[in-house]
């Protein structure tokens, strides 16, 4: 009896491929040498470093980020070896007027404002991490620069070398390279996880998040421990005031210029308000011709922009703003809805609207009954439909999602005319 054989390969990225054979079958077993040592030695630092069927299973511009990544993470790190010396420097290291308590309630102080400003900063800027992540990853490492230059000159603000002595200044000093290392943290956590996801989402195929993060992780322990070894052979020649902050300045502006080109190269194929607006400008500029790519977007986003601020391509003049998530009560301010937004609703039975000014319990249905026309019914007084914030009622078509979206089209059009 013949049987046929059927083999399925699996790649480390995920991918299947499979190969039929007939009754009979023949297979060859062919002798394999050994690749050369640097060969070998290159396809090991790839698995330990790189996820799992790289280059397949990232996206195109993994590889050139994490070369800056590395770079920033390394310059990073030697200047924190700075200002952890002038924070022991300051905790009276080498003083024997220093007390412990004084330097545990300083501490403890600085770690009090850290964490409410953690509770801020998440409840504040949390919604806005994963839309704009180029924007938070580059504020992170800025907080953070400010909090090391902080900490490392917060012993001068003692010191008898100043003209005038400010009591209170270090200890505000310190309170504040806290709250800037917490919103660091905020900023960082937040935007890193939108770019895994974006690195995590090749052109074709699927990558592994949790394998990207392992990677990740490994890179920037391997970093840390080289910054740290080149740091404790430079740290000790630098014994004046002026080589300390003439290399920490240095490696600051270094730090934040290589995160700059760092983040101008992640291409993300996703849109936010920014984004959105320019590639609604080259639709609109190229006569409904031509959409532009994630790439072309991304040579023209902003990284730091006022939030929901839309700009006119060709002028670079303020065109107005946007809000994503409001209802349509606060798009309307009150007034009737407009017909050619109306016209897009125009295969649903009703639109439900909440007028503020009224009660809970009055509702307005209206119903299309001839072209450009509509009426209206309320809910009896008695009723109640829900026992939410006006704000929060406003509902469109399926929700408040396609209310937005639908607005979002009716404004489009007004802006192209």
């Amino acid at each position: 009896m013949a049987i046929g054989l059927k083999i399925i390969e699996r790649e480390q990225d995920g991918r299947t491929h499979s190969i039929d054979h007939g009754d009979e079958t023949s297979v060859a077993i062919a002798s394999t040498t050994r690749p050369p040592y640097h060969v070998q030695f290159m396809e090991f630092t790839i698995k330990v470093f790189l996820p799992a069927g790289y280059p397949a299973s990232v996206s195109p511009d993994y590889l050139r980020y994490q070369i800056f990544n590395a770079l920033q993470a390394f310059c990073s790190s030697l200047a924190g070896l700075l200002s952890s010396r002038a924070l022991l420097e300051g905790f009276g290291v080498g003083n024997a007027e220093a007390s412990a308590t004084h330097a545990l309630l300083l501490t403890v102080l600085q770690d009090f404002f850290s964490r409410i400003t953690t509770i801020c900063a998440a409840y504040m800027v949390g919604p806005s991490l994963s839309p704009e992540a180029k924007t938070f990853r580059l504020l992170a490492d800025v907080c953070n620069d400010a909090a090391i230059v902080l900490d490392t000159l917060s012993p001068l603000f003692n010191s008898s070398a100043l003209p005038i002595r400010l009591p209170g200044v270090r200890i505000v000093a310190l309170c504040l390279s806290g709250a800037l290392r917490a919103m660091c943290g905020i900023a960082a956590g937040g935007s890193k996880a939108a770019l895994t996801v974006h690195f995590a989402t090749p052109v074709s195929g699927a990558g592994d998040i949790g394998d990207l993060n392992a990677k990740d992780s490994s890179k920037e322990t391997v970093l840390a421990l080289f910054g740290m070894l080149v740091g404790s052979l430079i740290v000790p020649y630098l014994t004046t005031p002026w080589a300390t902050y003439s290399v920490l300045f240095s490696l600051v502006g270094l730090h934040l210029a290589i995160n700059y080109v760092g983040i101008r190269g992640v291409v993300l194929r996703s849109l936010n308000r920014q984004r959105t607006t320019i590639t609604w400008d080259i639709y609109r500029e190229t006569f409904n011709t031509q959409f532009a790519s994630p790439t072309e977007v991304s040579k023209l986003e902003r990284i730091f922009e006022r939030p929901g601020l839309l700009r006119e391509l060709r002028t670079n003049s303020v065109a107005g703003t946007c809000t994503i998530g409001s209802s349509l009560n606060a798009v309307l301010r009150g007034s009737v809805i407009p017909p050619p937004l109306l016209d897009q609703m125009k295969e649903e039975r009703y639109v439900l609207l909440v007028r503020p000014p009224l009660s809970f319990t009055a509702v307005e249905w209206f119903r299309r009954t001839t072209p450009g026309s509509c009426a209206s019914t309320h809910l009896p007084k008695g009723r109640q439909l829900h026992r939410g914030s006006a704000q929060g009622m406003g509902a469109c078509c399926r929700g408040g999602a396609d209310a937005a979206f639908a607005a979002a089209r009716f404004f489009s059009a007004a802006w192209a005319g």
